[in-house]
């Protein structure tokens, strides 16, 4: 079973292009997409258009970019981090941006790995097939947990308390 993954992106072309080398990869069905940080919170916590699970899974892995509008890709992973509901995703960062104390901040906020996503198709078609081999082959990620199955966080509580 492929595992489900969970896009964070705002930019179109980027979308299109990630989805076709994912589905050159073999991974087309698994991947999910929402454009920004506060649609990944609600994606995440079941809310809203994503409270359907059966259309929108509980995802093993995270591909957040960090440049995006409402809630940036630094926001969401800070929380994230206090979310112990969400502590067995695995996190990559895939965005364009190379600076050294983004690199360094995501490293420190537990992020399991930084790519930068590259200018050319052929080059990202390399990218994501090398991610298909590592973070898929090669590590056994954990099933993922239903959410009925994870104890309430605080964010969920408090969005919850506001309908």
């Amino acid at each position: 079973m492929q595992p489900v993954i969970l896009l964070i992106e705002d930019s179109e072309n980027d979308i299109l292009l990630l989805r076709h080398a994912f589905q050159k990869a073999g991974l087309s069905r698994a991947l999910n997409v929402v454009r920004d940080g506060v649609d990944a919170m609600s994606y995440l916590l079941g809310l809203g258009e994503f409270s359907d699970r059966e259309k929108n899974p509980v995802p093993s892995i995270l591909l957040i970019d960090l440049n995006m509008p409402r809630l940036n890709g630094l926001e969401l992973l800070a929380w994230l981090r206090n979310q112990p509901e969400f502590a067995h995703l695995m996190i990559v960062v895939l965005t364009g941006s190379a600076r050294k104390e983004e690199i360094n901040t995501a490293y420190k906020m537990g992020v399991n790995s930084y790519l930068v996503k590259p200018t050319q198709a052929q080059s990202l078609q390399r990218l994501v097939d090398a991610f298909y081999q590592y973070w898929i082959l090669q590590n056994h990620l954990p099933d993922p947990v239903p959410l009925t199955d994870l104890p309430l966080g605080a964010a969920r509580r408090a969005a919850k308390s506001k309908r």
